[in-house]
């Protein structure tokens, strides 16, 4: 049924407790169980070893967590085998999603990559992450009702004019305990709703947490949630022929650093990325999405890297109070009697954006120099 893992004789027990380590994650039964001694016999009882190394648990729905874990575990190897990410001259990428997307154009580290990795191809960015989100744009419906929220999410895309449109989210849609096949229809309804812009679509899954507001055990069936809406996603990308790239394990793959390798410095609180930890996972997302990683050094003393990353930063900024002006309030909603007038120089941003476009494709072309 489970097949044979690819694991050596001699690193059997290496591989069993990185499987404890992702079903701890995932499993709510896990944690309550006894220590497991593990044994070198085949690798078929990795299964048996874990879940059922006590002789006390023996449920079948532990058997399909460490099926998740299995596949979380091995997921970056399904990765490599999906198609990569073609980008071609001219292409409007758009990130989607809820605070993990919206925090990237705060430090630009993969928008540097994916521009440094194309340097003949004119690419431009786009982020409509908003802290929160839903595929049911909750986030966005400031004053007004749900489906506001998601007419403008809707908008938002078609706006950006997107030629690639990649999606991340499940993350706030998995606290829902039951809410998984209504996150399915929402996903479905918005990718066919913004159909339209025949956009080439990249599904992003959920990274698992490592703390979070909440204790142990909630925490760990929250994992289970998050990955559960993963494999779904794929199932969907798949229906749809989108490339899907699982980050379910995510944190656990970033590299620390070597002064404080002990620390957690890639999250603020288990859950939401430092700028050291977007600045690892830029990289890792970069290399799942197939692109030819360029081995830059982020920290080194490099005058034309730091300046394309920060004009990167600025463009992004001036594109972020385009499209989510301040009072905005006053400037469209209840209140634009007052102050109206003035929503006549949110469109003036727009060559402000286009100015920082041109800058940056002047330093990646001295970069490649």
């Amino acid at each position: 049924m489970w097949g044979e893992l690819p694991v050596c004789h001699t690193g059997r027990i290496v591989w069993h407790r990185k499987l404890e380590a992702y079903a701890t994650k995932v499993c709510p039964i896990m944690e309550s169980r006894q220590p497991v001694k593990y044994h070198c016999g085949s690798s078929r009882n990795i299964l048996t070893n874990i879940c059922f190394g006590d002789s006390t648990v023996n449920c079948e729905l532990c058997q399909r967590w460490i099926l998740a874990a299995v596949l979380a575990l091995f997921g970056p190897l399904a990765v490599a085998r999906s198609a990569s990410l073609d980008l071609q001259d001219g292409d409007r990428i758009v990130f989607v999603g809820g605070t993990f997307i919206e925090r990237m154009q705060q430090y630009g580290y993969l928008e540097t990559l994916l521009t440094v990795a194309h340097p003949d191809k004119h690419l431009t960015f786009r982020n409509l992450g908003w802290s929160g989100d839903t595929v049911w744009g909750e986030s966005r419906a400031l004053f007004g009702t749900q489906a506001d929220g998601y007419a403008r999410l809707v908008k938002d895309i078609k706006d950006a004019k997107p030629t690639v449109l990649i999606l991340c989210y499940g993350a706030n849609e998995a606290f829902a305990r039951d809410g998984l096949s209504r996150f399915i229809d929402g996903l479905n309804h918005l990718l066919d709703d913004v159909s339209d812009t025949r956009a080439r679509v990249v599904l992003l899954s959920p990274y698992g947490i490592h703390a979070g507001p909440s204790d142990v055990p909630v925490r760990n069936s929250y994992n289970g949630r998050l990955n559960r809406y993963g494999l779904a996603m794929e199932e969907v990308a798949a229906k749809r022929d989108a490339q899907f790239i699982s980050l379910f394990d995510l944190l656990d793959t970033l590299p620390r650093p070597a002064e404080d390798a002990d620390s957690d410095a890639v999250t603020e609180n288990g859950m939401h990325l430092t700028e050291y930890g977007y600045q690892q996972a830029a990289f890792e997302i970069a290399k799942r999405l197939g692109v030819d990683v360029p081995k830059l050094d982020f920290a080194a003393k490099d005058k034309r890297l730091s300046q394309l990353r920060s004009t990167i930063q600025l463009k992004n900024e001036l594109y972020f109070h385009r499209y989510r002006p301040q009072n905005e309030t006053y400037l469209f909603l209840f209140r634009k009697h007052e102050q109206g007038n003035n929503a006549v120089e949110i469109p003036q941003f727009d060559p402000l954006v286009e100015e920082q476009e041109a800058v940056i494709a002047e330093l990646v072309h001295a970069l490649r120099d």
